[in-house]
């Protein structure tokens, strides 16, 4: 009996695993956090709750509920002073030798994510540090970045085995290297640790063709992992010594395809979902198992209930008319209440006998 319930518990893990396997398609992964918050679990994360977990660990309040139980923050009155992230645009996972992974459900391009992000720490100061660099846009692009200038060191082709700076797509990824390299030598001398929270993102975008170029399985791709989690580990030891530990550092991938796939699925759902003029004489009749499988309505598609940009305006002449008209009714009722029934008050004037007489 128990050899049965220990195999059919082994069914179900493999089943959930499986499952998360086919929904996630991108990585986040903890490469540094400190005490006072902690990732556990490998729980699936969807990409626009990255906003919610990087303000979240800043001490800010999150706005957007959800079940992903994935972090612990132990002391609220001590939070990171910074968030370091770093996306891999075009690749599905990194394969990282070190840090704390959990599948990433790609629903939005990176860039939407660091709006989000930077958008939700300028609601509250506009003095916190706010840096994206993509180092995909070369040297001459970025000139003098918020890091300042960075100045990469010559390529070693002694170090590249498989490679081959000859492409334009091997030699463009080993630039990005070469960058991710100059900013952390610029670290140390650049960022200070203060009291506000500060936001570092940096975007990766030359593994896609080389991965493309050669193969997912190719010794050239390995090749260009392998350095990009070597520079990661730079990039990540730097802001851990300029922050003392007290800072969040993650990587995350994202796939710009694997977004426009998801939204086309999401909008034909959506679509399929919205009742036609004839949907209560088409719904008597037997459905066939293709309109079984559609959704039947929108709570499926796990939308928000939608307000007219006048909702808030309404709502508080409603409220503060409401809140007026109740205490003026009291103040009324309590003048009244005190008034002297004297022959100049109206009240001794209504209930006189004499009035009564002369009527």
């Amino acid at each position: 009996m128990n050899n049965n319930i220990i195999k059919m518990l082994k069914l179900i893990l493999l089943t959930l695993c499986t499952l998360a396997s086919v929904y996630a398609d991108g990585d986040f992964v903890i490469l540094h956090s400190p005490e006072t918050v902690h990732f556990k679990g490998t729980d699936p994360l969807n990409q626009t709750l990255l906003k919610e977990v990087f303000t979240g660990v800043l001490g800010y309040t999150v706005k957007k509920y959800d079940n992903w139980q994935g972090v612990e923050i132990t002391d609220p009155f001590s939070p990171p002073e910074a968030v370091v992230s770093i996306a891999i645009e075009g690749v599905e996972s990194l394969d990282s030798p070190r840090g704390q992974r959990f599948p990433l459900i790609v629903d939005e391009v990176e860039e939407t994510t660091w709006q989000a992000v930077s958008r939700r720490l300028g609601e509250r100061d506009n003095n916190n540090t706010l840096v994206r660099i993509c180092v995909g846009d070369g040297v001459n692009a970025l000139g003098q970045s918020a890091l300042g200038e960075l100045k990469p060191n010559a390529i070693d082709e002694s170090t590249i085995k498989f490679l081959d700076l000859k492409l334009d797509e091997d030699r463009k990824f080993i630039e990005e290297i070469q960058l991710l390299r100059a900013i952390a030598q610029k670290v140390p001398s650049t960022v200070t640790a203060n009291s506000k929270p500060d936001i570092y993102w940096l975007v990766v975008s030359g593994l896609q063709p080389v991965i493309e170029l050669h193969g997912k399985t190719s010794r050239a791709a390995q090749e260009a992992l392998n350095l990009l989690n070597s520079v990661l580990d730079d990039v990540s030891n730097a802001f851990i010594d300029v922050y003392n530990g007290n800072v969040v550092i993650a990587v995350f991938t994202n796939d710009a395809n694997k977004v426009r796939n998801t939204r086309s699925i999401d909008n034909l759902r959506v679509r399929r979902a919205e009742p036609t003029p004839d949907s209560s004489a088409s719904s008597e009749k037997p459905r066939d198992s293709t309109s079984s499988s559609a959704p039947i309505s929108l709570k499926d598609a796990n939308l928000a209930k939608k307000y007219s940009a006048n909702y808030p305006v309404i709502f508080n002449i409603f409220l503060w008319f409401s809140v007026i008209f109740v205490f003026s009714l009291i103040a009324i009722c309590i003048a009244i209440a005190d008034m002297d029934p004297g022959r100049d008050s109206i009240i001794y004037r209504m209930t006189s006998n004499r009035m009564k007489k002369d009527n």
